[in-house]
C-alpha cells in the first residue's frame, strides 16, 4: 500500500479512482485562483492562469499564453537583457535572439527592413535612421531630427548628397574623374580646378561644361583666360608658345629657347621677333613700302631683308630668273651643285617654288623643280648662261655647258599640263669657253629658239632652233658669229620679227635674222644706243620694258612709253640689273654692282624714284624680280646662298 493511500485512510477520506478523477478535474481548482486545473497552466501557483494578465519580464507565462516571457510583441526576437532567460513552464524558451529595441512593437525587431527617414529604427541595428548608409552624415534636409529607440540621434552632421553610399561624405577625399561628388562639395566631377572648364576627354560625360582645360589643377588656367606673355604657362589653353605673342613662329631673341609648360614643341621657334604683338612683323616677313614699322626686323622701315632660303645648301648659283607658271612662282638658278630638301644635283638648273597665294620667304613653303639637270657629277661644267621662260602652257629652259673639247646650250620644255616634255642638246663645236649669259624662245609652232654669248674680242654668238624636242632624232639649227657677235648678255625681243639684243662693250645692239632659216644671217642694226652695257633684262612680252646696266654711267631703265631714265649713283658699278612694272604703275628696279653690293629702287619718271636699302649677308652676283597685284619679290646670289626678300606696297 502508498503511503498517501495510508495517509488517506488513516485521514477518513473517501477513495475515488482515477477516471473518477479525470471526471472532476474540471471542478477541481486546487490552487484556488478561479480557474479550473483543466486550464490552469500552473494548478499550483494562483499567480498563473488564464485569468492573470501577463506581467513581462518575470520569467513566468502568467496568462498561459505560452509565450516567451521575455518577447512581448511576439516577434521572435528578446530584449538584449534578456537573451537566454527562460519562462517558467514554456518548452523552448530562452533560446531566442536578442537585440529587439522596442519588444512592444512586432514591426520593431532585428528582422525588420529600415523603412528609411520615418524616425524610427525598425531594424534596431542601432544606426541613426536619417544616415542611411551609416557614414556619420545626414542629408541637409534631416539635420535635428531624432530616431525612435536611439538615444543620440539628431546630433549627426548634414551635408551628405548620397546617403545611400557610405564612400560618399563631405569629409571623404575627392577622388576626380569617376563621375562621383565623393566630398559632397557640389563641383562637377570632371572640373577639379572648378573653373567652369573640362579636359577634353571627359568632355561628353561632364554634363555640358565647355572642353578646353589643358591644366585641371589651376583654376587661372583655362580656355579664356587672359593670357600672362613670357611666364612659360600656357593660361588660355591655345596650345601656343608663351613666349610668341602673336603667333607668327618667330620669339623675341631675349625669350628664343624657352620653353612654355606642357605644350609640345615649344622652345624651339627661332627668335629675331622685333615686335611680338604685331603678327607681320618678324624675319622674313613682308615689308611694306612706305609705312612706319619695320616688318622684317631688319633695323630699318622701308628696308629689305633678304635671308637664305633654308633647306637648301648651294655651291655657286648663278643668274636667278622668276617665272610664274600655273599659280607657282618658280626662282630658277644655274648652279654647280645644290643640295635640296630632297636629293643633290650637279650643273644642274634647279627652281626654288612658291605657291602664288601664299608668296613668303618661309622655308616650309618651298617646293623645288630641277631640269637639265642630273643627280651625278657631270663630265661639263655650267656657268652663268641660264634662262627659263613660260610661254602659253609650257616651261622652256636653256643652259650653256662647257666640257674639255667644247661648249653647247642644253634645252628642256615641260608642258605644265601634260606633263610630258623633253630635253634637246645643241654642241657648238667651238673652245670650251663657257657662255656668260643665253635666253630662250618658243613660238606658236613649238619649236624653241636659244642663244648663248660671250664678251671679248673673241666673242662668239651661238644660236640653235629645235624643232621638236619631243622627238628622239630633233633637228638642232646651230650658226655661230665670231667677234662680232661678242656681248655680256644676250635676249630674244618678240616684235613685228623675232630679233635679239645685245648688250656689247660699246653699243646696245639689236640683231635681225630669219627665224625659219636652217642657217641664217644675223644683221647688226645700228646701235639703239650708245651704252657700255654689261647686262640687259627685258620685262616681256606683255610689258615691253627694260634696263641695262651700265657699269660707267649707273643703270638706265626704258618704261614701256619709251622714257628713259638714269637711277642708281655715281658710285654704282652695276655688272647686273632687273626690273618689272608693279600693279601701282611704278617699277622696281634692282642690280648688283661689281664689288657684290645690291641696289633696289622703287618709282618711275613721273613719280620720281626711291631707294631701298638692301641687307642681306655675302657678295651678291646677281639679281632677280617678280611681283604680283599686292607685294614683289627680290632675289640675291651669293657664290653660296640664294637669298629672298618680299616687298608689300
Amino acid at each position: 500500500m502508498s503511503p498517501l493511500l495510508l495517509v488517506l485512510m488513516v485521514a477518513g477520506c473517501t477513495w475515488i479512482d482515477d477516471a473518477e478523477r479525470d471526471g472532476r478535474l474540471g471542478q477541481v481548482d486546487d490552487d484556488g485562483d478561479g480557474v479550473p486545473a483543466s486550464l490552469d497552466c500552473d494548478e499550483e501557483n494562483p499567480n498563473i492562469s488564464t485569468a492573470q494578465p501577463e506581467i513581462w519580464y518575470d520569467g513566468t507565462d502568467g496568462d498561459c499564453g505560452g509565450d516567451d516571457d521575455y518577447d512581448q510583441d511576439a516577434d521572435g526576437y528578446v530584449p538584449v537583457e534578456f537573451v537566454a532567460l527562460t519562462t517558467l513552464g514554456v518548452k523552448g524558451s530562452g533560446t531566442l535572439t536578442g537585440g529587439d529595441c522596442d519588444d512592444q512593437e512586432a514591426t520593431v525587431s532585428p528582422q525588420e527592413k529600415d523603412a528609411w527617414y520615418d524616425g524610427v529604427d525598425r531594424a534596431c541595428d542601432g544606426g541613426d535612421d536619417y544616415d542611411q548608409d551609416g557614414d556619420g552624415f545626414v542629408p541637409d534636409e534631416y539635420v535635428g531630427l531624432t530616431t525612435t529607440y536611439l538615444g543620440t540621434s539628431g546630433l549627426l552632421p548634414g551635408g551628405d548628397c548620397d546617403d545611400e553610399n557610405s564612400a560618399i561624405r563631405p569629409d571623404s577625399v575627392e577622388s576626380w574623374y569617376d563621375g562621383l561628388d565623393s566630398d559632397c562639395s557640389g563641383e562637377n566631377d570632371y572640373d577639379q580646378d572648378g573653373d567652369g572648364y573640362v579636359p577634353d576627354e571627359w568632355f561628353a560625360v561632364a554634363g555640358g561644361l565647355p572642353s578646353g582645360d589643358c591644366h585641371d589643377g589651376e583654376p587661372e588656367i583655362h580656355p579664356g583666360a587672359t593670357e600672362v606673355w613670357y611666364d612659360g604657362i600656357d593660361q588660355a589653353c591655345d596650345g601656343g608658345d608663351d613666349f610668341d605673342q602673336d603667333a607668327d613662329g618667330y620669339v623675341p631673341t631675349v625669350h628664343q629657347g624657352k620653353q612654355t609648360e606642357d605644350v609640345e614643341g615649344t622652345g624651339d621657334l627661332p627668335g629675331g621677333d622685333c615686335d611680338d604683338e604685331d603678327l607681320l612683323a618678324h624675319p622674313y616677313a613682308n615689308e611694306l613700302y612706305g609705312d612706319t614699322n619695320d616688318r622684317d626686323c631688319d633695323g630699318g622701315r622701308d628696308s629689305l631683308e633678304l635671308r637664305g632660303v633654308t633647306g637648301f645648301t648651294w655651291l655657286n648659283p648663278n643668274t636667278p630668273v622668276f617665272v610664274e607658271a600655273h599659280d607657282r612662282v618658280y626662282l630658277s638658278v644655274a648652279v654647280e651643285q645644290v643640295r635640296t630638301p630632297t636629293k643633290s644635283y650637279f650643273d644642274s638648273g634647279v627652281a626654288m617654288t612658291w605657291d602664288r597665294g601664299s608668296i613668303e620667304n618661309d622655308p616650309a613653303v618651298v617646293g623645288e623643280y630641277s631640269w637639265a639637270s642630273s643627280t651625278s657629277d657631270t663630265s661639263f661644267d655650267v656657268g652663268t648662261a641660264h634662262s627659263l621662260r613660260l610661254y602659253d602652257d609650257t616651261l622652256v629652259g636653256v643652259i650653256g655647258r662647257a666640257t674639255a673639247s667644247s661648249r653647247a646650250l642644253a634645252f628642256e620644255a615641260f608642258p605644265l599640263s601634260s606633263g610630258t616634255g623633253g630635253q634637246s642638246t645643241a654642241q657648238s663645236g667651238l673652245p670650251p669657253d663657257a657662255f656668260s649669259a643665253a635666253d630662250v624662245y618658243m613660238d606658236s609652232a613649238g619649236r624653241i629658239f636659244g642663244v648663248g654669248c660671250d664678251p671679248g674680242s673673241n666673242g662668239v654668238l651661238t644660236y640653235a632652233r629645235v624643232d621638236d624636242i619631243t622627238s628622239p632624232s630633233a633637228t638642232v639649227h646651230a650658226n655661230e658669229a665670231q667677234g662680232v657677235g661678242a656681248a655680256s648678255d644676250c635676249e630674244f625681243v618678240d616684235g613685228a620679227e623675232l630679233s635679239l639684243l645685245l648688250a656689247g662693250a660699246t653699243t646696245l645692239t639689236e640683231v635681225t635674222f630669219d627665224a625659219d632659216s636652217a642657217a641664217p644671217t644675223f644683221v647688226y642694226e645700228d646701235s639703239t644706243a650708245d651704252w657700255v652695257a654689261s647686262d640687259v633684262d627685258t620685262s616681256r612680252p606683255e610689258n615691253p620694258v627694260y634696263v641695262v646696266a651700265l657699269p660707267e654711267q649707273s643703270v638706265v631703265f626704258v618704261e614701256a612709253s619709251g622714257v628713259s631714265a638714269f637711277v642708281g649713283q655715281t658710285s654704282d658699278v652695276p655688272a647686273s640689273a632687273a626690273a618689272i612694272e608693279l600693279a601701282d604703275g611704278d617699277y622696281l628696279i634692282g642690280w648688283v654692282n661689281d664689288d657684290g653690293t645690291a641696289r633696289l629702287a622703287k618709282g618711275s619718271d613721273a613719280s620720281g624714284i626711291a631707294y631701298i636699302a638692301l641687307n642681306f649677308d655675302g657678295v651678291a652676283t646677281g639679281i632677280a624680280l617678280w611681283s604680283d597685284e599686292d607685294n614683289a619679290m627680290v632675289a640675291i646670289t651669293t657664290d653660296d646662298q640664294v637669298a629672298v626678300g618680299i616687298y608689300d606696297w
